[in-house]
């Protein structure tokens, strides 16, 4: 079924007339007011569907070949600025530390807003998550912490040169 004979179920008032609304004024993160000068980027952390929190489990299934590493999404605009393209390794780092991760550009995500997964323990991207809470909930605030992100070039790549039998350190980037 394509949806178009579905109706709307709540047009003007709620169908059984219990339904409430309590509103709440928004404010800003304190996490994001209190470092938007040095770390301007927003991450937000989440899920993909082929691994479930550390894949502890999911990624001994074929899942693996779905999704195989997390990635760090950037918007186009903030990754000119700060000269990255799909596939260089970025350094994403807060005041509470730093992880390397590959980098894909793309405009599925808003500016300013930065987005990975959290699904492979080796990368440790909770290493950047803040530490606060939520006022309102008491989650941990994993969808709002200030970042930013640099561009890692002069990777040393390791090679093995069978001519001179020895591991050679080539300055190059990734």
């Amino acid at each position: 079924e394509d949806g178009t004979d579905t109706k709307i179920l709540h047009q003007k008032e709620f169908k059984i007339g219990k339904g409430r609304l309590k509103y709440f004024d928004w404010k800003e993160s304190t996490e994001i007011e209190e470092n938007k000068k040095d770390y301007p980027l927003i991450l937000t952390t989440s899920r993909v569907l082929a691994h479930y929190n550390a894949s502890t489990m999911t990624k001994r299934t074929k899942n693996i070949k779905i999704v195989n590493e997390d990635i760090l999404l950037l918007h186009p605009n903030d990754a000119k600025i700060r000269e990255l393209n799909t596939g260089d390794i970025g350094r994403l780092y807060s005041g509470r530390g730093e992880v390397s991760l590959k980098v894909e550009v793309t405009d599925r995500v808003k500016e300013g807003v930065v987005f990975t997964t959290f699904h492979f323990p080796e990368h440790m991207v909770n290493m950047v998550t803040g530490h606060g809470k939520d006022e309102e909930t008491m989650c941990a605030e994993y969808k709002v912490s200030s970042v930013e992100v640099q561009k890692i070039s002069n990777q040393f790549k390791t090679e093995v040169s069978t001519e001179k039998n020895q591991v050679e350190l080539l300055n190059k980037s990734i």
